[in-house]
């Protein structure tokens, strides 16, 4: 019983600390994707977002809700309820943090609290502090905002973690109605922060546009009296010998000549003239 008991505290123990935005522990063996002490992830929800730079899981039992530009992807618990939901953004990290490591955590933590006072100004409920979610050096806050639920704008509070994956900054936010979220919603997006990474080579769904395949080139008509996958023949066959030949027509029949006159008669006579009288001889 008492062993029981213990295995449930240290359960518990871990759950808290994966949500406090304090170190925890790297994920064990076999975890994946996950972080441990947090909810786990649905393996074959992977998405690769952000052009194909980040891959992102759903946490387990949760839903994608419809598409928007506002945001990467965004999740919800149930298909009835809008809220609570997990939120994923980018942007471009702080300049001079492509990387963020153990070395520059500290360093990234004080840009990113300089970026929300000016973003985030007096909404800010909680201020920047250190994280470690997964294997990512993360900066966690807390804040206040506007989102509609039911068509009408409603005040929202908000529980982020940021990290840098890939030279690009990735803030993953839990979202409910003021003084509604729970720690099941925060722990959900620590969740997927943790498990963000650089695409694997294995094929999953993509959410980016999809490029209209190629035309086929168009095949170059055929004689519909040859058999499929006959030669086409440059010169005609020759015709059978048996084939019958076309008939040679007959010349016409010679006209009948014109029967030959003698050629005294035909020839007309020429008239001889008759010579001049000899003259009388002198007497």
């Amino acid at each position: 019983m008492h062993r029981i008991v213990a295995a449930h505290l240290l359960i518990l123990a871990a759950l808290l600390v994966g949500c406090s935005g304090q170190d925890g522990a790297a994920p064990a063996a076999g975890d994946k994707p996950g972080s441990a002490g947090l909810p786990g992830l649905d393996p074959a929800s992977r998405l690769d977002l952000d052009n194909g730079r980040v891959s992102v899981f759903s946490p387990k039992g949760w839903r994608r809700a419809s598409r928007s530009y506002d945001y990467l992807v965004r999740y919800q618990s149930t298909p009835q309820l809008p809220y609570p939901a997990v939120v994923v953004l980018a942007a471009d990290p702080p300049e001079g943090f492509a990387e963020v490591t153990a070395d520059n955590h500290a360093a990234f933590v004080e840009a990113m609290g300089a970026r929300l006072a000016e973003g985030e100004g007096k909404g800010l409920v909680r201020k920047p502090a250190r994280a470690k979610v997964g294997p990512h050096h993360a900066v966690s806050w807390a804040a206040g905002g506007e989102a509609k639920l039911d068509g009408t704008p409603k005040k929202i509070e908000r529980d982020c973690t940021a990290v840098v994956v890939a030279g690009r900054l990735y803030t993953v936010e839990a979202w409910a109605p003021r003084g509604t979220l729970s720690d099941a919603g925060r722990a959900a997006a620590r969740a997927v922060a943790a498990a963000l990474a650089v695409p694997s080579l294995e094929p999953v769904e993509t959410l980016e546009p999809l490029v209209p395949p190629t035309p086929e080139p168009t095949p170059e008509p055929t004689d519909p009296a040859k058999e499929p996958g006959e030669k086409p023949t440059t010169e005609p066959a020759a015709p059978a010998d048996d084939a019958p030949k076309p008939a040679m027509p007959k010349p016409d029949a010679a006209e009948p000549e014109a029967p030959k006159a003698d050629a005294a008669a035909a020839t007309p006579a020429t008239a001889t003239p008759a010579a001049d009288p000899a003259p009388a001889a002198a007497e």
